[in-house]
């Protein structure tokens, strides 16, 4: 997934943004990657997995409904996201695979 949605150098560039944006608002990166695809229009609902007995994530994955990105922060995540491919185009929606 990583190679197709645009490479592993990319990838990095992505994380480190989030990285920068999460810090800067006292968040988690999956808090400013949920919160991000969550502000999409079209997105009603995210999944969110979980590791069952490795770790206890509630309380991190509850923050994003307090989290709001400013422009800034968009337009950071936009400026690596607008280099990569699109996924649903290349690959399909989720469960494309199996049909």
């Amino acid at each position: 997934m990583i190679d197709a949605w645009g490479g592993w150098n990319l990838f990095q560039e992505l994380l480190v943004v989030l990285d920068t944006i999460a810090k800067k608002h006292s968040v988690s990166i999956a808090n400013v990657a949920t919160r991000y695809i969550l502000d999409k229009p079209a997105v009603a609902g995210v999944i969110i997995g979980v590791r069952l007995s490795i770790a206890e994530h509630k309380s991190d994955n509850a923050r994003v409904f307090s989290l709001q990105l400013d422009k800034e922060d968009q337009e950071k995540i936009k400026s690596i996201t607008s280099r990569s491919e699109n996924l649903f185009e290349r690959i399909g929606d989720c469960g494309d695979e199996y049909r």
